[in-house]
């Protein structure tokens, strides 16, 4: 049966002690017309995270879904877990404290509904509380644009590409350093067409201490990394090129010719 209308987008949503800030992150997906449910993730947190999202899914007409995982087990293993109860054809990762601009998930809708070919979007991605002695950097930009083509919160992807990559990987190292959305994205770039909406709504991404933007600046600017991750960055190169491999042998979406585009939108007036 041919489908009716735009896509809709289910919301995965891991959660950690956050509740200070998962209200509002969850009401910024649940304001747009193309998010189908949101689901949260919640990783054994020892706050009130999952009291309140029990609150808000009684008055969500089945559009939140809690999951509650018993160990802390991290964002790979409770995306997956997501994953695992998705029903939509497409998913958007959002991180329990960042936010959706009004018509950010429509934009991401109307690219991959418009162009069959794309596996995934990446939105604009806007910076909350980074401190504006990075801004001010005149590498700031070049900076800035790796950590849109690397964190998750801003992507809305095919649920197949995702079936076909296996998932985000739960290698040791991963959970060590993170940076495994790192190696699954780095795979379906490399491997997929590519969209970005970078001049459409987006994201407000909050920056955290030690969090993944922050990381990647300090490394692009002042050359840091984490002590010991020398030896690992071989076996994360690894799971990349696994990755890649199964997305060529099972996935429809990879190409001969990867690239990213640029999609330019037409709102209607």
């Amino acid at each position: 049966m041919p489908k009716i209308g735009p896509s809709l987008v289910d919301v995965i949503m891991p959660a950690h002690n956050a509740a200070t800030t998962i209200e509002a992150s969850i009401r910024s997906a649940l304001a747009s017309p193309r998010c189908r449910r949101v689901l949260v993730i919640d990783d054994a947190s020892t706050d009130h995270t999952a009291a309140l999202v029990e609150s808000l899914a009684a008055r969500a007409d089945g559009r939140i879904e809690l999951i509650r995982l018993p160990d802390n087990s991290g964002p790979a293993r409770a995306r997956n877990i997501g994953l695992s109860y998705v029903e939509a054809d497409l998913i958007a990762f959002l991180d329990a404290d960042d936010l959706y601009e009004p018509e950010a998930l429509t934009a991401a809708v109307g690219a991959l509904d418009g162009m069959s070919d794309l596996a995934v979007v990446r939105m604009a991605l806007k910076p909350i509380g980074l401190d504006r002695a990075y801004l001010a950097r005149p590498d700031f930009e070049a900076a800035w644009t790796l950590v849109t083509f690397t964190v998750q919160s801003n992507v809305v992807v095919r649920r197949q590409v995702l079936i076909d990559a296996g998932g985000f990987p739960e290698d040791e190292l991963f959970r060590r350093y993170g940076g495994e959305d790192v190696a699954l994205m780095r795979a379906i770039t490399q491997t997929c067409r590519v969209g970005t909406l970078f001049n459409e709504p987006g994201v407000f991404y909050r920056i955290r201490p030690n969090c993944g933007a922050l990381k990647l600046l300090r490394s692009a600017f002042y050359g840091e990394q984490p002590p010991g991750i020398e030896a690992d960055l071989a076996a994360a190169d690894a799971v990349t090129q696994k990755i890649m491999e199964r997305l060529k042998l099972a996935s429809s979406f990879a190409r001969p010719d990867p690239c990213v585009v640029e999609v330019l939108l037409t709102w209607a007036t």
